[in-house]
């Protein structure tokens, strides 16, 4: 008796035994689902050591201002700069001071202009603070703005039929408090918005999208993974006309799926957008191995007696479904490599709800199966006829498949070649959600939501030392030239504008003092408006300035090429304040390159780790190679195809090869296995080939139109990267699909015409 017979023989003797410690093993994990907790810290994405993170972190340290919200605010068609609209501005501005934890608004109607009027400077807002308005300010407030470089693009649109308005805040720590503040600016918004029909009004932030993501992983959870499973009922009942098989096939699913969400809970994994959809993942994989061994059960029906059926069909795919989940677990916890801790946190909780669920495919399964007293197989739509047509068709043509996938390569090859990355936190919603369609419209009339940031550090010890901002200015200047920005904010405008009010000189030159600077800079915070301080430009120390510039880009690959544009210039031009670009874009932007380098060391050791597995299993250096090619060839001709329809790639598409590996081989493991099964046996290749059609050609492509099935939810998330993970792999199984039934039988072909 082989070791599977063994084994199998031991699982169905204590069958209702194994049973109930499963059930036990189920309810413990069950016991960690009421621990989740969900996280809206946008930042969750980057590694503690992330160099882009410590930059982030040193901007919270040394400015204010990290926190906050951007409106837009659009008034009816050629009415931008009339009284009454300036004072429903003004009143805007008023309600904005009454958000929660509001540290600073700043507003068009609260910015200053400095002129000179005799012998005296004077700083004044655009604006009155009180008071109707008339067309004489209406007309004052307009050119105003014109004179204000830092205006266009943050406070006003270009066209001038927009404004913006930005507000800081300083949030606590705790959920209460975000939600707080959000539902204070919904109904604000809401009381706008009834009062005045004619307006546009659009809001976005770095905490409004972190609870959006919440709100994503949530309506993922709750509607997704349930969607899947219905869809997975409907394949089983159709495609294998048995109610009692696709009952077993839930009750495995959800197995692995409390085991997903509860070893969450109980290690404190934190879910978000990218980590909550897990469960889906999990129950579409497990029912592929529930295919796999129903189908046998059917077959074995014609011949044995139901209890003698089952036995068999457990015999006969114990070794194959251990193998591939065991392959697809490695394949998950390879995603370890990652840069991106809920991407690591996704491949752990898979990987953990697999093994747990192929516990519960081989006891729950044969279990389930005995509650079926059919004595004859149904009807499958994949009959065996068709599976031994396809065969023959593809056996008469077995070189045209052997040339026809290496093309292919080829020619996807040149479709990679195609592919950016595009990670913006703002791209990452789907465009029909509220926060997107925000974003968006803001990015349209404003300087955009991207941003570069630059921290300098005077090496005088001051930031009014007249050779650091003139340094500070140039590279300012320059940035101004770049086609991706719309506007730059440096402390260097302020003191030349202060200068030129000073000074009556209309050039606009630094003064040629530090202590000249300091005065003015000191008699300009003087006179800014109350709750506004210079601590989003210049540390409290004074020996740090930010400079800011706003972006339009199309893409994070704009972003990322402009960040390493000013570097080089500032290398190359100003080595003395030399630093790096900083800021959550440029975060995101370089996310995907690094995380994309740490994936390919993870695919290395998945395929070195799935190779010596796959080698042991069938007990054969060469096939164990060649279990590998077909593998290889679907991510290829996938990112090959999408290259030359989607192009951009983020943060989720790196980690589709390490992540799609693991499941790709499962077919390829329960082909490979009955063809050396029947070779073994004393077939020649091309009826081994042949068998192996009729045996497991159907399960092939049941389990893999379920799989295609199941990602494709993916595609339905608010989040762009399981958008891209579920398109991604669906472009993935479905050329494995074609691969295992073309591409390999030509290779195994090949294989023994070239030992002839």
């Amino acid at each position: 008796m082989t070791t599977s017979k063994r084994i199998a023989a031991a699982i169905l003797r204590h069958n209702r035994l194994f049973a109930l410690l499963l059930a036990l093993v189920v309810a413990v994990l069950a016991a960690g689902i009421p621990r989740l907790e969900f996280s809206t810290d946008n930042r969750a994405f980057f590694s503690r050591d992330n160099p882009e993170y410590r930059d982030l972190l040193a901007l919270d340290a040394d400015y204010t201002g990290t926190d906050g919200l951007l409106f837009l605010l659009v008034p009816p068609k050629g009415a931008a700069f009339d009284p009454a609209t300036l004072e429903a501005l003004r009143d805007f501005t008023d309600d904005a001071w009454q958000i929660p934890y509001v540290l600073r608004v700043d507003s068009p109607v609260n910015l200053s202009l400095s002129r000179s009027e005799g012998d005296e400077i004077l700083i004044e807002p655009l604006l009155p603070d009180t008071g109707p308005l008339t067309d004489d300010d209406a007309t004052r407030f307009r050119e105003g703005l014109a004179d204000l470089d830092e205006a266009e693009g943050r406070f006003v649109s270009e066209d001038g039929d927009a404004f913006g308005m930005s507000v800081q805040l300083v949030l606590p720590g705790t959920e209460a408090g975000r939600d707080e503040a959000q539902a204070h600016v919904t109904g604000m918004l809401d009381a706008w918005r009834a009062a005045h029909p004619g307006w546009q009004f659009r809001v976005t932030g770095g905490f409004l999208g972190g609870l959006a993501l919440e709100r994503i992983a949530i309506e993922d959870l709750t509607w997704l993974v349930p969607l899947a499973a219905l869809i997975v009922v409907v394949i089983l009942l159709y495609m294998m006309r048995t109610i009692v098989g696709a009952v077993t096939t839930i009750v495995v699913a959800v197995c692995g799926t409390v085991a997903t969400l509860g070893i969450a809970g109980w290690t404190g994994i934190v879910l978000t957008a990218g980590t909550a959809i897990s469960p889906l993942s999990v129950l579409v994989l497990l029912t592929a191995s529930c295919i796999h061994i129903m189908l046998s059960w059917m077959r074995a029906l014609d011949g044995d007696a139901p209890d003698r059926a089952i036995a068999t069909a457990l015999e006969e795919n114990l070794g194959a479904v251990t193998v591939t989940n065991l392959t697809t677990a490695i394949g998950f916890l390879c995603l370890n490599f990652s840069q991106a801790p809920p991407l690591r946190d996704m491949g752990n909780i898979i990987a953990f709800g697999l093994l747990v669920g192929l516990a519960a495919t081989l006891v729950v399964v044969p279990l389930g199966l005995r509650f079926d007293r059919r004595e004859h197989a149904a009807r499958i739509p994949v009959t065996h006829a068709m599976m031994d047509r396809l065969a023959l068709g593809v056996l008469r043509r077995w070189k045209l498949w052997l040339w026809l996938f290496p093309i292919g390569v080829l020619v996807a090859i040149t479709g990679i070649l195609r592919i950016g990355y595009d990670d913006s936190i703002f791209r990452y919603f789907s465009p029909r959600t509220e926060f997107r369609q925000s974003a968006d419209a803001i990015s349209e009339k404003l300087s955009g939501l991207d941003s570069l940031q630059f921290s300098f550090e005077a090496p005088e010890g001051s930031v009014f030392d007249p050779a650091f901002l003139a340094s500070v200015d140039r590279f300012a200047n320059w940035l101004e030239t770049q086609p991706e920005v719309i506007s730059v904010t440096s402390i260097a405008d302020i003191l030349k504008r202060m200068n030129a009010a000073m000074t009556g000189d209309e050039t606009r030159r630094l003064p040629d003092s530090r202590e000249a600077n300091a005065q003015l800079m000191m008699l300009y915070e003087f006179s800014l408006p109350p709750g506004h301080d210079l601590t989003s430009t210049i540390d409290v120390s004074r020996t740090k300035t930010r400079l800011i510039a706003g972006l339009r880009v199309a893409s994070s690959n704009e972003t990322r090429d402009l960040a390493a544009r000013s570097e080089e210039w500032l290398a190359r031009n100003e080595p003395v304040i030399a630093t790096r670009a900083s800021g959550i874009s440029v975060a995101f932007a370089r996310l995907s390159q690094q995380n994309n380098r740490q994936m390919l060391l993870g695919l290395g050791v998945v395929l070195a780790a799935i190779s010596g597995i796959m080698m042991l299993t069938l007990r054969s250096f060469t096939y164990g190679v060649i279990s590998l090619v077909p593998n290889l060839v679907p991510a290829v001709l996938a990112f090959g195809l999408w290259g030359y329809t989607f192009r951009d790639v983020n943060l989720g598409s790196t980690v589709v090869t390490t992540m799609t590996f693991g499941i790709v081989v499962d077919d390829t493991v329960h082909f490979l296995m009955h063809y050396l099964r029947r070779r073994r046996a004393g077939l020649a290749a091309e009826p081994a080939l042949r068998d192996t059609f009729s045996v497991v050609g159907a399960a092939i492509i049941i389990t893999s139109l379920a799989l295609m099935a199941g990602f494709a939810v993916m595609t339905l998330s608010g989040f762009v990267i399981n958008r891209h993970i579920g398109a991604l792999t669906v472009f993935v199984v479905g050329f494995a699909l074609l691969a295992d039934l073309l591409f390999l039988p030509a290779l195994l072909l090949a294989l023994k015409k070239g030992r002839r």
